[in-house]
């Protein structure tokens, strides 16, 4: 036990008898980290607009994988959101490359009791990894009929380097 002396006395300091944390798990310790896809949603035009009264409050779930990440929400954006300053970073894993080909993107109205789906897609990531990037209007759907489109940039950083011989 430690003991530290002050005028003579002995103290035993607090942090000593207290338990020690539960140790940290990093989720993705042991995978091997892949690249990263840096996904910039900018806007949105020609959205359905599914409030009653006002305007709409649009945001953005992206789900690569068994990740999902949302973008913030443009507050009375309607029909034509904008997303400023907005960047979803999500790492890519070996292990789950086989998974992550398939960017799946879905525009919500955000309200107070429950969300409006406003339209969904699917991105084909093969353009973005093997060019880098790929930045582009995608078309939205809602029970098979169009529902707008979302205007995205993304970009794919490699943690993998090609050797040539």
């Amino acid at each position: 036990m430690h003991k530290l002396f002050h005028g003579g006395r002995s103290h035993t300091p607090a942090h000593v008898n207290k338990p020690l944390p539960e140790p940290v798990v990093d989720p993705d310790e042991g995978k091997n980290p892949i690249g990263e896809l840096v996904i910039v949603p900018i806007q949105g035009r020609d959205l359905p607009n599914r409030e009653r009264f006002g305007k709409q409050d649009p945001f953005i779930l992206f789900k690569l994988g068994n990740v999902s990440k949302r973008s913030s929400t443009d507050v009375r954006g309607g029909q034509r959101p904008r997303w400023k300053d907005d960047q979803i970073n999500i790492k890519m894993y070996e292990s789950d490359a086989k998974d992550a080909t398939s960017l799946y993107v879905t525009c919500l109205d955000e309200d107070h009791q429950k969300n409006d789906f406003i339209g969904n897609c699917v991105v084909n990531l093969a353009k973005v990894i093997d060019y880098g990037e790929h930045d582009d209007w995608f078309e939205l759907t809602f029970k098979g009929r169009e529902a707008g489109e979302l205007q995205l940039q993304l970009t794919y950083y490699s943690y993998v380097r090609a050797f040539y011989p």
